[in-house]
């Protein structure tokens, strides 16, 4: 598993740099190349990314890899979300983490994140069938999936509806401890089936009290909404930072552990990546399991 030269993008849509190459923690998971750039989306607005791109050698008779669009916080940035990416990456999901606009212009400005978290789905799939690009032959256009924590879940959500209904549907979307829109919830319906689950945190004010169950009871199909027992807001978050913790009830490490094994085993599962030796357990059995020990309640949201 060494490490291959990363290709960067140079082009008036992107500016790239390649990044350091991730050493494997373990000796069945994957170096990772991190690409940071700034790239400008279709509303032609500039947005800062790092992509966390798997060293998997090539192999004629496995399929190439999927990809994870995670999305930060309101008032938050993509760095955030460094480990959570550069977790799932190791275990073979190519992940982007872009920064999204600014959230302050109301509807305006909630309509232009969803639109570029589009764009940037579609982006991911016009590289993936570039000649020479570092995604040519490596990502799997048709196993794409979005995550996104608290306004992000809200802007993921929307963006998966949205991209049904173009050339590019998203195949999976996990919520992290999602905080939705009034406009959000009056869309739910708009959400065709896929695989989909909600992660979230003890109801608090900075979740607007668990205010993502609403949303799912909304939905045409079943969803599991997973409770994480004593998680606080800032817990997907990964890495976190004092100040967030301190305003929204805390942050543990098992806490930020948890939201971080289940969103890569949701997304392993559901985008059919393969697993890794020494971390095959699947996404359901590890639920059974931490409901058996307390650490989780699940209720399906129907």
């Amino acid at each position: 598993m060494k490490a291959v030269a990363l290709i960067c993008v140079l082009s008036a849509c992107a500016i790239a740099s390649c990044g350091p190459v991730e050493r494997r923690s373990s000796p069945d998971l994957y170096e990772v190349t991190i690409e940071s750039g700034v790239r400008q989306t279709a509303s032609g607005d500039r947005v800062a990314y790092d992509l966390f791109i798997p060293q998997v050698p090539p192999d004629p008779n496995s399929p190439p890899s999927p990809a994870v669009i995670l999305v930060h916080g309101f008032a938050r940035d993509r760095t955030f979300h460094r480990n959570n990416a550069l977790y799932m990456a190791q275990r073979g999901i190519v992940v982007l983490t872009p920064n999204m606009t600014s959230l302050m212009g109301g509807d305006q400005a909630q309509s232009k994140n969803v639109s570029i978290l589009v764009d940037h789905v579609e982006w991911l799939s016009r590289r993936s069938a570039t000649p020479g690009d570092a995604l040519a032959g490596i990502l799997d256009a048709r196993r794409i999936g979005l995550a996104g924590h608290s306004a992000g879940g809200a802007v993921s959500f929307e963006a998966a509806a949205q991209s049904q209904q173009g050339t590019s549907p998203v195949a999976a979307l996990c919520l992290l401890d999602a905080v939705p829109w009034n406009r959000t919830i009056e869309r739910a319906a708009d959400l065709k089936p896929l695989a989909m689950v909600s992660l979230r945190s003890e109801p608090a004010p900075w979740n607007a009290q668990g205010r993502v169950v609403a949303l799912l009871d909304r939905l045409s199909f079943a969803v599991d909404d997973v409770r994480i027992v004593g998680a606080a807001h800032c817990d997907p978050e990964n890495p976190t930072d004092t100040l967030g913790p301190m305003f929204t009830g805390g942050s543990t490490e098992e806490h930020r552990s948890l939201y971080q094994l289940l969103m890569c085993r949701f997304f392993r599962d559901a985008l059919k990546a393969p697993a890794a030796k020494s971390d095959a357990e699947t996404y359901v059995a590890a639920i059974e399991g931490l409901q058996a020990a307390g650490k989780v309640v699940v209720t399906n949201r129907k």
